[in-house]
Order: structure tokens, then sequence, then C-alpha cells
């Protein structure tokens, strides 16, 4: 009479085999999952920001988009600046608050470095244009930049950089 199934050996060779993969196939998984972040974070920022200009032309009011802790990296608030003063208050309006993701880097020049903020017209408040670099923690390649007019109209972008912002 001969039974079905797997010896223990052969149940043995497969664990190995599957744990070999699985090695193997680890970084490349984390790497997915890093783009993955940096991508995410890119998108919710340009969404913050487009969203914080909405807001200011419906309510004709500023709206401001501050980095928490004074650092891009560690989230945003977007909130009405009710009395004009582009600092948070008590009692003014918090519409959205995102945290940053852990081995995300974001990093605002110029102008934008800590604070976004846009008047009722949609325009920037003070010119402040700028661009928003997303990279990894460790690598001063940016994969994602979010470029800020003007004029208000936020982009995002996933090539043609020139330099490397994040160093």
């Amino acid at each position: 009479m001969r039974h079905k199934g797997l010896t223990l050996i052969e149940l043995l060779v497969g664990l190995v085999l599957i744990g070999v993969v699985a090695t193997l196939a680890a970084p490349a998984f984390a790497a997915l999952v890093d783009s993955q972040r940096r991508q995410d974070t890119a998108q919710q920022l340009a969404s913050s920001l487009r969203l914080a200009r909405v807001e200011a032309i419906l309510r004709s009011q500023p709206v401001i988009v501050q980095a928490r802790e004074s650092d891009w990296s560690q989230g945003w608030r977007v909130y009405v600046d009710v009395n004009r003063n582009q600092f948070q208050d008590d009692d003014e309006t918090v519409l959205v608050e995102r945290s940053g993701h852990r081995n995300v880097k974001v990093v605002g020049n110029g102008r934008v470095a800590m604070r976004i903020g846009f008047d009722n017209t949609g325009r920037l408040l003070n010119n402040a244009n700028g661009t928003l670099a997303v990279c990894l923690k460790d690598s001063p390649a940016s994969h994602y930049q979010i470029a800020i007019a003007v004029t208000g109209r936020v982009t995002l972008r996933s090539n043609g950089f020139t330099t490397e912002p994040c160093s």
C-alpha cells in the first residue's frame, strides 16, 4: 500500500528553499516600500498644497501649509490664518494634519523652507515660490519635486532634476 504525502526530508528541503528565496527578495521588497513611501509623501504634500489654495479662495482668507517642528520630513499642517500673522495660533482652524514617513526626507528651498501660504486669490503670500524635494533620508538624490509658482500653481515632478537638493 502506497501513502500519499511528503516525507520529513522533502518538507525540510522545501522550507529551506523558501527561506533562501525570502532572504534574497527582502532587499528588493524594502526598496519597493521606500519608493512607495516617497511617492506617497510627495502626492500627499502636493494634495495638501492644492487644498490650501482652494480653501484660501473659497474662504477669502489666507491659508498656510506649515512644516511640523520646522521640518517638512516630520509632516505638515494646513490651517486658516484668521489673524494674518502667518503663524498658527490656538484659535485658528486646522484643516489637515499629516505626519511624515520614516526614511523619507522633505527639503524646501528658499522661502518655502518652513511654510507656504496662499491668499484669497490663490496666489502665494510674499511671492514665496520655491521647490520641495522628496528623497530618502540618507540620499542626496531627489525622486520627486513639488514646484510652487508665484501664481499658486502646484506641480509634482518626477524627472528632469539638475541638482541634488537633499544633500
